[in-house]
């Protein structure tokens, strides 16, 4: 195969010094209109492609942001990285995407990586097992960005965007309210999550605003996995005063809660109501759909962080280090 065309190919072509087709070829002032023409139009005609590589080492710069998420299979992600790609694009940034899997340990993996190959920014969505920051610590010692999305431990001296968890839960659970319960059950994620416990908190303060004492039995912690959501969903309903609602740290889980319920207890399974965080596409084709969804508009959060993430990177030479942001997204009730 052919090697690409370069600049002392043009200037040999033309019988011009490799200085003056480089001067052309990025409009230098210097250079004459006729020449920089000249020039152009044969990198045109030979379909020249300037090297990257030399640029970024010149600017001390990768011009790529890395974008680390638990799993691509959740739809939640996927419109975020769509968000991140939309303002990364406008900035002529490339997007690298990897996928931690829960893994923790991978997950440390991928962040060492990132720092080896020189990435200008960090976005993540840390895994469920994840706790200290030590791994997140090294991206700050190596001058690499590094924003928090939706999912976080409890790191205030990072940046962070999620959706406003509380408001969501509230929302939720007036929705519940409203139709009638009392005995909401909360099915909420591992209690190091940032996400969990705003969630968790979201849930006590609107029982508190209904008067409605807050009943630790009720309340069952469950980690993705579906065997979890079954052992919690069994221990509830052996209760002598069983839930009549689930509130679920995501739809994913609720949709677990459907099926487990028509499989285990089918004459209650059609009068509870269901409703987690997630709108998920795929629950308007379900015949068992959850009661409601909380929309917490992923792609909006993909696009707070990106701009987040370019503000730190252009704030690098600054003199005074940033204070860490807090970013809340709006986020709606969607009722099936």
């Amino acid at each position: 195969m052919k090697k690409g065309v370069t600049i002392k190919d043009i200037a040999r072509k033309l019988n011009m010094s490799v200085s003056t087709v480089s001067k052309a070829l990025n409009d230098h002032p210097s250079i004459s209109v006729l020449t920089k023409e000249r020039v152009k139009k044969l990198a045109d005609e030979w379909v020249y492609i300037p090297n990257e590589a030399a640029r970024h080492f010149k600017q001390n710069k990768s011009f790529t942001i890395g974008v680390i998420m638990p799993d691509l299979l959740d739809q939640f992600y996927v419109l975020a990285i769509n968000g991140v790609e939309e303002v990364a694009v406008k900035n002529n940034y490339n997007v690298v995407v990897s996928q931690s899997h829960e893994d923790s340990e991978r997950e440390t993996g991928l962040i060492e990586n990132m720092i080896r190959n020189r990435v200008d920014g960090v976005i993540i969505a840390v895994t469920k097992k994840t706790w200290n920051t030590e791994k997140f610590k090294r991206l700050n010692t190596a001058g690499i960005p590094m924003v928090f999305f939706s999912r976080s431990i409890s790191a205030p001296e990072f940046d962070y965007v999620s959706t406003d968890n509380e408001d969501g839960a509230l929302q939720a659970m007036n929705f519940l309210f409203n139709e009638g319960h009392r005995r909401i059950a909360h099915l909420m994620g591992p209690p190091f999550l940032r996400t969990s416990q705003q969630r968790f908190d979201g849930y006590k303060k609107a029982l508190a605003q209904k008067g409605i004492p807050f009943d630790t039995g009720l309340v069952a912690e469950v980690d993705f996995t579906q065997q979890q959501t079954v052992d919690a969903v069994k221990r509830l309903m052996k209760l002598k005063d069983p839930p009549t609602a689930f509130f679920t740290f995501k739809s994913y889980v609720g949709l677990d809660v459907i099926k487990i319920l028509r499989e285990k207890y089918p004459k209650m399974a059609g009068k509870m109501s269901i409703i987690g965080f997630g709108n998920l596409p795929l629950i308007q084709y379900l015949e068992d759909k959850p009661m409601g969804s909380i929309d917490e508009n992923s792609f909006q959060m993909g696009v707070e962080a990106a701009q987040l993430i370019f503000d730190r990177i252009d704030q690098q030479e600054a003199d005074e280090e940033p204070k860490p942001k807090f970013i809340k997204v709006p986020c709606k009730i969607v009722v099936h």
